[in-house]
């Protein structure tokens, strides 16, 4: 698997719902993307397996007054467990340095156990809960953050 990462443009917005579709039982509506895809302080990073038009991963980050938000991180499950995940944290910690990102926040589903061993991996540490943050469901919401070493690294 070689893969290649580009930044995302509103002409990726139907793979990119497509994509969110096959990752999420509650998928971002297309009004969420578009708005995401419009912010100036908005990034959204695209992953594709070599030779295949279609999308495979992305990350979805802020970078706001020195602030890395990360808002998600996706894979298609049929390209989990091969590194894309770390790739695209990779890559928002290379691109969040370069605006100036300080500091990395994220909250996470408590029933995500594999992104919560993902981002605990990667050296996040948990920092709060937000009681039922998940209205659908009333889950709660484990806060994590993790400061940018000095060259960026972030696990």
């Amino acid at each position: 698997m070689v893969i290649q990462l580009r930044r995302a443009t509103l002409e990726d917005l139907p793979a990119l719902l497509a994509l969110e579709g096959r990752c999420f039982d509650r998928p971002w509506p297309e009004g969420a993307f578009a708005a995401e895809l419009a912010l100036p302080y908005a990034q959204v990073w695209l992953a594709f397996d070599e030779g295949d038009p279609r999308p495979i991963g992305y990350v979805d980050f802020w970078v706001v007054e020195g602030e890395i938000s990360l808002l998600n991180v996706a894979v298609d499950p049929r390209a989990r467990r091969r590194g894309l995940a770390r790739m695209l944290l990779a890559k928002l910690k290379t691109e969040g340095r370069a605006v100036g990102g300080e500091m990395i926040f994220l909250e996470v589903r408590r029933s995500n156990e594999g992104g919560l061993a993902l981002y605990r991996a990667a050296g996040f540490e948990q920092i709060g809960i937000r009681k039922g943050y998940y209205a659908a469901e009333k889950e709660d919401a484990i806060v994590m953050s993790r400061a940018l070493d000095t060259d960026g690294a972030v696990g």
